[in-house]
């Protein structure tokens, strides 16, 4: 289910010189209110994907196969671009080929790719290791080539600023442009003055991960920023609020002094939509 006019909104959001915030999205609900709220798009977080799907920390234990049954669970119903988290590629490069295709298949408009060393090796536990930026590099270039749609937008991505600085990220990021990169993602960039540079030194798109400076959209768009990634807060404090309301109803027999629209709940779930099948229908 490729979803041509949400890749073409996906590349017209990279690409209009603003930058936004984007929507932590995890379930087909989720988007729906992303959508209501007005985000212009979605990620599809790993992490977040392997705590709710598994219960479980995000390292490597959520398979494509139930990665991508999210996906398209969540796709069926977005109306906004969705970009996937996917990881390192679940392998090399021959298990690369196989992602794209299923991720792009059920409904990604962007999929992001890490140069990180994924599963953690042996002894390697403290700092992450980093595939070579030749490997690397190849990786990306394959992801690019086993497209189904030139439409789908192809996002390299990197960590190795806390680890080995600027320079290396910067050698990283011009490599995997020059094989095709639709987009650079770059995570924890903690430097006004280092933001300015990477944008400065690509003519495509910057994401930025775990943005930690306190610069505005207005600001970072500016600079040559596309989009910006705070953080999933919002997925925490939605399960902090679950996780409160059982406590209160365990502890007093009541959830709680909660605020619930009941109606906007059911106007999501196309309420309506079923009513009227059941009143005409059945």
């Amino acid at each position: 289910m490729i979803k041509l006019d949400a890749n073409a909104k996906l590349r017209e959001l990279l690409y209009n010189k603003n930058c936004y915030n984007v929507a932590t999205i995890f379930n087909p609900l989720s988007v729906r209110i992303a959508e209501q709220v007005g985000f212009n798009v979605g990620i599809i977080p790993g992490k977040i994907i392997s705590l709710d799907y598994l219960a479980e920390p995000d390292l490597m234990l959520l398979s494509l196969t139930e990665l991508t049954e999210t996906v398209r669970r969540i796709a069926k119903y977005a109306k906004i671009p969705l970009i996937v988290d996917g990881d390192n590629g679940y392998g090399n490069a021959i298990n690369v080929c196989r992602a794209i295709e299923s991720l792009e298949d059920a409904g990604a408009s962007g999929i992001s790719l890490e140069d990180t060393v994924l599963p953690i090796k042996y002894g390697k536990t403290k700092n992450p290791d980093f595939l070579s930026i030749k490997e690397a590099t190849l990786k990306i270039k394959l992801a690019v080539d086993s497209k189904l749609n030139d439409s789908t937008s192809i996002i390299a991505r990197t960590g190795v600023y806390p680890y080995h600085g600027i320079s290396d990220l910067l050698q990283r990021g011009k490599s995997y442009e020059s094989v095709g990169a639709d987009a650079l993602f770059y995570v924890n960039i903690n430097s006004e003055n280092d933001i300015e540079k990477i944008a400065k030194s690509h003519k495509v798109p910057i994401i930025l991960g775990n943005n930690s400076t306190q610069l505005s959209l207005k600001e970072l768009s500016e600079m040559g920023v596309s989009i910006s990634l705070p953080g999933h807060n919002a997925y925490y404090i939605a399960m902090e609020a679950y996780r409160s309301s059982l406590d209160n109803l365990y502890k007093t027999g009541k959830f709680g002094d909660f605020n619930i629209d009941i109606d906007y709940i059911n106007k999501l779930s196309n309420e309506e939509k079923y009513s009227k099948i059941i009143k005409k229908y059945m």
